[in-house]
């Protein structure tokens, strides 16, 4: 008997394990959440964005959201199938992101920023807590900001760089939806024609345009050398600095996540995602680099602060953004003749 009693006191213990298992796994199960992942890589599924991305995916998962990836060649269709919500959230560019949450897209600004450690400074202050209000605006939020690369200025003829009035007049591929690309264009006298990230390096490639930009993994990625040929040339002055930004529809993350997302993508992948840009700008031969010094460098900035006062007038950058990127410059180097006059918000020494 007493056997017996052990016996069915032993079963009643095992049912219990097993429910009380089922149970935890059905709760563990009812927290995590579906979203779906839409992440644009010009290369697509095999190109370094996308798989830099899967431990972010790894990371949301551990935070109770599983997120369903689908890869995207054409940033335009993966803005529009976030705005049309088959996208809880999107890898874009910050020139892209600009028409979500200007503050965030504004960081991409013409010439904003010059160097790696500045854009570092950058995306540390809107990754944290201080900065969580502007990341969100009109039902989006950014997620998280990564750099991408240097944008620089391709010539097919490199003599075409050694001054900016050798531009004037010169056809040059600009971004369509990218109003700071086509107004450089004009302030430099140059004719912009309106191009997408798909089609801009085979124009640039058989001779349609004369000039393009683009970061340094453009050079492989999209063939640019063939445009480059034998007699083109790359400026090596810093048209702006391109990053990587996680745009979500706001009401589909707890705010919790938000932030937790946008500290832990700064943490974990910003010099991660740099040693993928700097190796991509390190694989173009050297003598394709114009160097751009003295003079050159004054007449450069000169006219990109011309440019960014004329967005700002128009509003078309965030003001806080270009205050800040302001800040950021001068801190770099309290020498440059910009710090102490009233553009973009006045003197900041």
């Amino acid at each position: 008997m007493t056997q017996l009693k052990l016996f069915l006191a032993r079963r009643g213990l095992l049912a219990a394990f097993f429910i009380a298992a089922l149970s935890a796994a059905t709760t563990a199960s009812a927290q995590t959440e579906r979203r779906t992942f839409c992440i644009y890589d010009p290369i697509g599924a095999n190109g370094f964005i996308f798989q830099a991305l899967q431990d972010y995916v790894l990371q949301a998962n551990a935070w109770g959201y599983k997120l369903d990836t689908r890869a995207y060649t054409d940033e335009a269709v993966a803005a529009n199938d976030l705005k049309a919500g088959q996208c809880d959230i999107a890898a874009l560019t910050g020139v892209r992101t600009i028409r979500f949450v200007k503050f965030a897209g504004s960081l991409d600004m013409a010439g904003g920023l010059q160097t790696y450690d500045q854009e570092r400074t950058a995306i540390r202050v809107m990754s944290s807590p201080k900065a969580a209000a502007y990341m969100k605006e009109g039902g989006y939020e950014v997620l998280g900001v990564v750099p991408l690369g240097k944008a620089f200025l391709f010539a097919r003829d490199a003599s075409w760089l050694d001054s900016i009035n050798n531009i004037a007049g010169k056809k040059v591929a600009v971004l369509s939806y990218d109003k700071q690309a086509s107004t450089l264009a004009n302030v430099a006298g140059a004719s912009p024609v309106g191009a997408s990230i798909a089609s801009f390096g085979p124009m640039f490639n058989n001779g349609s345009v004369d000039l393009a930009y683009a970061p340094a993994f453009a050079y492989n990625a999209l063939e640019l050398y063939k445009g480059l040929g034998e007699n083109g040339g790359i400026a090596d002055f810093v048209l702006g600095m391109l990053s990587g930004q996680l745009v979500a529809r706001d009401d589909r993350f707890s705010d919790e996540f938000a932030q937790k997302s946008r500290s832990w993508v700064f943490e974990n992948m910003f010099d991660s995602t740099l040693r993928q840009v700097t190796g991509a700008e390190s694989e173009i031969p050297d003598r394709f680099w114009v160097r751009i010094n003295g003079e050159r460098t004054t007449n450069y900035r000169n006219m990109f602060r011309e440019v960014r006062q004329k967005l700002w007038d128009q509003n078309w950058y965030s003001h806080r953004m270009q205050m800040l990127l302001k800040k950021v410059r001068c801190n770099s180097d309290r020498g440059l003749a910009e710090c102490s006059l009233d553009t973009e918000g006045g003197p900041v020494n």
